[in-house]
């Protein structure tokens, strides 16, 4: 059965590139492509003459809707010719997180694809990032923005804890990729005494799927790290591991392993929660 995956367009910043990475690897899985475009707009704040005037911000309405109509028009036309099944939708325009409406939206989709955070856009694909994992319910893959080759996900890398995002990371993968063989990783000094990837290694196993396990030392380096080097040397072409944060507040923050993974990946890498 054909997938759709979910990808947002928060800016015009390296569009194209964003858009030909989504689409290569859309076009070697199958999937149809859907480019989100948001139409965020700002909250009122009050002022000490109170808040905007209704005309005023009926304005701001208009304004951004044809932006970002003419944003997707200019896409729709870039992509007539090509090769994958696509779609473009334009976000409802409203006062709320753009980013937040995006997860939502993802909620929906069979994966949510995002840019890898960089340049000058980096907070803002943070957003988004941090948003489709802790909200939209669905597993989140993450492009690099640098030296990628779209190829098909027929080797599969996975950092395993024994946790529950890390059993839905993997399941969450298999759903999305037919892999030939996958790698369980568990990093630690010994790896992981009580679950080296025994159990999860078996049950894969037992449903049809070619299954190694290693524990490997992180000898000083971080979680991130050792699973980067051990998916280039070993010729990964992607990357699962459960994604993790704290909430404070009403505030969603990375966990550090997730967060260098995020910022340091050079091949795709999914995350689940």
């Amino acid at each position: 059965m054909p997938k759709e995956f979910l990808l947002p367009l928060p800016s015009a910043t390296d569009e194209d590139a964003v858009v030909d990475r989504a689409l290569a690897f859309a076009r070697l899985h199958d999937a149809r492509l859907v480019i989100y475009v948001p139409a965020a707009i700002p909250t009122p704040t009050a002022s000490p003459w109170g808040l905007s005037a209704d005309t005023l911000i009926a304005e701001l309405y208009g304004t951004i809707e044809r932006e970002a109509h003419a944003r997707a028009d200019v896409l729709r036309q870039r992509l007539r010719d090509v090769d994958v099944a696509w779609d473009v939708r334009v976000g409802r325009a409203c006062f709320a997180d753009p980013a937040l409406t995006f997860a939502h939206e993802a909620r929906c989709a069979d994966l949510a694809v995002v840019g890898q955070p960089g340049g000058e856009d980096a907070s803002i694909w943070h957003a988004y990032f941090s948003a489709a994992l802790s909200g939209s319910g669905r597993p989140v893959l993450v492009l690099p923005r640098r030296g990628f080759e779209a190829a098909r996900v027929q080797r599969l890398l996975v950092g395993w804890k024994s946790t529950r995002e890390s059993a839905r990371a993997v399941h969450d993968a298999l759903a999305q990729f037919a892999p030939t063989h996958v790698e369980i990783v568990v990093v630690g000094e010994g790896g992981d005494e009580e679950d080296p990837g025994v159990a999860i290694a078996s049950h894969l196993a037992h449903h049809g799927v070619a299954v190694t396990t290693t524990a490997t030392p992180a000898a000083g380096k971080s979680v991130a790290t050792t699973l980067l080097l051990h998916a280039a040397a070993t010729g990964a072409d992607a990357l699962v591991v459960g994604g993790y944060g704290h909430s404070r507040l009403r505030e969603w923050v990375l966990g550090g392993a997730t967060r260098e993974l995020l910022e340091q990946l050079e091949l795709p890498v999914l995350f689940s929660r």
